[in-house]
């Protein structure tokens, strides 16, 4: 019986640390339920001596650090840990950049600048370079749109955008991205309609003289 108050404590306390450093109640649940997971992600807490909390954006990077980050190159995982907790990695496609850096590193020695040019670290990209973005790729790919309309795959034109500015704000490229296409496209059919409209009411009125 002790042993078994013991687990439950310990379990207590890891769901404790888990969300403190933002983890929602269900993923640091669903975690607690995997001895491995567990073992690496209070690992990886400690290695980036966040023990007493963080904020959410750091905690779902550690998080994915301890669930993804390559077993050849543990050695510069205290490395990767320090540019999460500096926000100087602050997004996941530079955290996907730098576990693939690593992965191909090994324990191998690199050079700090080769490894942040990998990342984009210190990259930053305005709201208005992103705006610019979406505005190309919609003009380039309008004809497209105006045929499929409600059915145009956003995602492809997500995926465009983000190709031109790989280390943006993810949130921001969605919002400027999604919103200004559904609203074109609601707009051109708008459009189309009341021309179609307007070409029938003049065939009628036509037709009546």
């Amino acid at each position: 019986m002790p042993g078994k108050e013991d687990s439950s404590s310990d379990k207590e306390q890891c769901l404790d640390l888990f969300l403190k450093i933002g983890l929602d109640e269900r993923t640091a649940k669903n975690t607690i339920a995997n001895n491995k997971v567990t073992a690496n992600l209070t690992a990886v807490i400690h290695e980036a001596g966040v023990t007493d909390g963080c904020s959410r954006t750091v905690g779902n990077l550690i998080y994915t650090v301890a669930t993804k980050y390559p077993a050849n190159a543990l050695v510069h995982r205290p490395t990767l840990l320090q540019y999460v907790v500096s926000s100087k990695i602050k997004t996941t496609a530079q955290l996907d950049a730098a576990l693939s850096f690593f992965g191909t590193t090994a324990s191998e020695d690199f050079k700090l600048n080769e490894f942040e040019e990998a990342c984009g670290v210190g990259v930053e990209v305005s709201v208005e370079e992103i705006e610019q973005a979406v505005n190309e790729v919609f003009e380039e790919n309008k004809n497209v749109i105006l045929e499929q309309r409600y059915r145009t795959n956003v995602g492809e034109l997500l995926g465009h955008v983000r190709r031109r500015h790989p280390w943006g704000d993810p949130k921001i490229v969605k919002v400027k991205a999604v919103f200004p296409t559904v609203f074109s496209v609601v707009r051109l059919s708008l459009i189309i309609v009341f021309n179609k409209f307007l070409t029938n009411s003049s065939w009628f009125a036509a037709a009546a003289i």
